[in-house]
């Protein structure tokens, strides 16, 4: 009997062998499938298998031995710092100001910090408060503005951030600016001297000189100047919550007696004021003031239109010898725009004015002329923003007082002294060389004094009382011209307010302004002090909205 003829052993029949390409029974494309690859498996194991069949020749080792478990441990730790490493450096991009500036709403932001001194700073330096909760909250008010950019439910412009919504100053400013340093021996004292031009047809330049004062006058321990209010504790209660009006002003001094102030408008009875103290601390927003109170902008500030302007000229991108320059570059800049196309081809009708005007220049200084307009309209684009509304006078910027109310918010002279739940005739302090020395204005740079003043000047009435212990304009031949140049006396005598009657302003002051007219008493005065008695506006706004320009105005285009 041959082997093949052997009789098989008797019990249940053996499972079929695993399909092979010699087995006629092998499903198509099965052909050397490993296990675990099968193409009979169904599910999702199924899918699997075949999503992961071309890595089929990366080796698996055996979760049941050592060395499997210990490459497992290998490969989840590696794809884990991955994860974490590319999550710090996610989280770290989006709090900077590459992120940020990816909504085209934070384009008047982006393009302010800029050119602020903090372009530097990450803007979660300012703008997150550290540790996890605050980290938390700026994540969330992130998602928040996300979607109002997603849905176009967002503002034009985008509103200023609350004090409430930004950290505490000792978590941002602080951590890189000394008080301490500001404050002792008077504070670094800093020369400021800046040019303007006057819109006249020569553009005449003037010269702004003064000396910023941090803390005080030098050689004096009484800290005063422009950080006595950080050094001090100085509350106050607002309605706004950018704080741009307050209505009550409490200085808590160092001897521990206190002082405080109510502005007019909140008085109801003068006598008895005490109720609308307690009102206001009620109904109002309470803060204590610090760092942001004045510097609101300071990551973010846009020049206006003079400034930017008067930096154009002395940089010498605008040539100061085209007629007329500052003031026709500024009446079109001044103006809000539907569109940056709209912008430009303001700008550009300079062609139109100079072709009419000065048929000469345009001929003879086109290339100052193009180079003007084309680095105008770039100038423009910072200052101003069509597509989010935004202009120079958009965001008031409290460092300051030329081109918002800034230190008049508190220094207006309408916010009255409290003795005993009554108002006095006793304001909040609002001269000039608190802060800084007198501003001294002419064609030429002029000396500026930094240390102290004379006793004599201390009186509030030195002002107009001077004149009888000086009888000339020229302080050179009297004892003025120590500390004093002419261009300081210039400053007012120049000026028709240096001839306005004050000693008869208390009883006639509606017939001397009648003659002299209100915008020279603008010259030192707030429209809020006026408003104390009258209830139409007497004295101009010093600081007006941006006009509107009328639609359908003619716009030439540049060749």
């Amino acid at each position: 009997m041959s082997r093949s003829e052997e009789p098989r052993p008797k019990g249940p029949d053996p499972p079929p062998a695993d399909p092979t390409p010699e087995s006629p029974g092998a499903p198509a494309g099965t052909a050397g499938a490993e296990p675990g690859f099968s193409g009979r498996r169904r599910g999702l194991p199924g899918l699997l298998g075949r999503l992961f069949a071309p890595f089929r020749w990366i080796p698996r080792p055996s979760l049941h031995t050592k060395r499997g478990l210990f490459v497992l441990i290998i490969l989840l730790s590696a794809a884990g710092a991955v994860v974490a490493v590319g999550g710090v450096v996610a989280i770290g991009w989006t709090e900077t100001a590459d992120f940020c500036g990816r909504c085209h709403t934070m384009d008047p932001e982006l393009k302010a910090y800029a050119i602020s001194p903090h372009r530097d700073v990450a803007c979660a330096e300012c703008h997150v408060e550290p540790g996890v909760a605050g980290w938390a909250r700026a994540k969330v008010n992130g998602v928040r503005q996300l979607l109002l950019v997603l849905t176009g439910t967002f503002q034009k412009p985008i509103p200023a951030p609350d004090h409430s919504d930004l950290p505490p100053t000792s978590e941002t400013c602080l951590r890189c600016h000394d008080v301490d340093r500001l404050i002792a021996n008077g504070g670094p004292v800093t020369l400021v001297l800046n040019a303007r031009y006057r819109k006249d047809e020569t553009n005449t330049r003037d010269m702004i000189a003064l000396v910023l004062r941090p803390a005080g006058f030098g050689g004096t321990t009484d800290i005063q100047g422009v950080h006595w209010h950080i050094a001090s504790d100085v509350r106050y209660t607002t309605h706004d919550p950018r704080a741009q009006k307050i209505d009550w002003v409490g200085v808590q001094r160092s001897d521990g007696t206190s002082v405080q102030y109510i502005a007019a408008a909140e008085i109801t009875d003068p006598l008895d004021v005490q109720p609308d103290i307690e009102r206001l601390k009620k109904e109002s927003i309470n803060r204590r003031m610090d760092c942001i109170d004045c510097h609101n902008r300071v990551g973010h500030a846009v020049p206006t239109v003079d400034q930017a302007i008067d930096a154009a000229i002395t940089s010498g991108h605008v040539d100061p010898s085209l007629p007329f320059i500052k003031r026709e570059a500024s009446n079109r800049m001044s103006v809000s725009y539907a569109s940056v196309a709209d912008l430009d081809a303001a700008i550009a009708g300079l062609w139109d004015f100079y072709d009419a005007t000065y048929p000469q220049i345009a001929t003879s200084k086109q290339v100052q002329i193009t180079e003007a307009i084309r680095y105008l309209q770039g100038l423009a684009l910072v200052v101003a923003t069509p597509d989010m509304k935004v202009t120079a006078a958009t965001y008031p910027n409290n460092l300051g007082h030329q081109s918002s109310p800034g230190c008049f918010r508190c220094h207006d002279g309408a916010h009255y002294q409290v003795v005993d739940g009554a108002v006095t005739k006793a304001t909040i302090p609002a001269a000039c060389t608190t802060c800084h020395t007198y501003p001294q204005i002419g064609e030429v740079e002029s000396g500026v004094l930094i240390g102290q003043r004379p006793s004599s000047h201390d009186d509030r009435l030195w002002v107009f009382d001077h004149k009888s212990s000086v009888a000339t304009a020229d302080p050179a031949s009297t004892s003025c011209g120590a500390c004093h140049t002419r261009t300081y006396c210039e400053n007012c005598h120049a000026t028709a307010a240096a001839k306005v009657p004050h000693a008869e302003m208390v009883y006639n002051h509606a017939s001397v302004i009648a003659k002299t007219g209100a915008q020279i008493c603008a010259a030192c005065h707030q429209p809020v002090y006026c408003a104390q008695c009258h209830t139409n506006p007497v004295l101009p706004d010093p600081f007006p909205p941006p006009s509107v320009e009328p639609s359908g105005s003619p716009r030439a285009s540049s060749p």
